[in-house]
């Protein structure tokens, strides 16, 4: 080994092929959950899968179809999805300037990027090793889910009532895997116990649906109480 090397030019964690495995079946057990719940929803298996292969965001259908669950109307449902794929674009803007330069390969990433893919791109040591670990963390994914989507639309019709099974817990447990470490720092627990006060609060008194979206606001308490302004 050269010691003299730059430290800032270790190669940062590839997905090896065990990870590339693992993060394709992950995504294809998505995949076919979320079928199976849209389609147990009342969604036609066409519009279910077109809707799966277009938006590729698990998370945000799974809030979509929490807020229908809960009896929240069309628009209520959709905003719950839009503010859960809010943070797609954080992800994006964090990997923007890691990768080479350009800004149609720039856009193409920007629009696939996720939490996976992401957080292994980002912690590379050069822009074309940051480039070749997002797209092949990507692959993984795509795989998983479009074959997942795929099997799980002919099993939706035959599955019925998913909450014989369970299914119906997949989204929030889905989603707390996804904000499990943000909830070990202060702000992220701040915003999480004030996200979930808001929401018990208004339950009785709201619209169906509406607690979920107005639960953001405990982002902006997080901020108020730990983000002190510079002296």
């Amino acid at each position: 080994m050269d010691e003299s090397a730059d430290p800032d030019e270790v190669a940062g964690p590839r997905l090896s092929k065990a990870d590339f495995a693992t993060m394709g079946i992950t995504f294809f057990s998505l995949g076919v959950t979320l079928q199976v719940l849209l389609i147990d929803a009342g969604t036609s298996t066409t519009r279910a899968f077109v809707a799966s292969a277009v938006i590729f965001s698990a998370t945000s259908e799974f809030a979509y179809l929490a807020v229908r669950d809960s009896g929240g109307s069309d628009w209520a449902a959709i905003a719950a999805g839009w503010i859960v794929a809010t943070r797609f674009g954080i992800l994006a803007v964090s990997l923007s300037q890691k990768l080479p330069q350009g800004n149609i390969r720039r856009a193409a990433a920007a629009v696939n990027a996720f939490d996976p893919n992401v957080a292994v791109a980002v912690q590379q040591s050069n822009p074309a090793a940051v480039e070749r670990e997002f797209w092949r963390t990507t692959a993984g994914m795509m795989i998983g889910w479009f074959l997942g989507i795929g099997v799980g639309t002919f099993l939706g019709p035959v599955v019925g009532d998913t909450s014989r099974i369970g299914l119906d817990a997949v989204f929030p447990a889905a989603l707390l895997a996804i904000i499990g470490n943000m909830l070990r720092k202060k702000d992220g627990a701040i915003a999480g116990a004030a996200g979930g006060l808001i929401c018990l609060t208004l339950l009785p008194v709201v619209p169906a649906g509406l607690p979920i979206i107005l639960s953001v606001f405990g982002v902006a308490i997080a901020l108020l109480l730990v983000r002190q302004p510079a002296t």
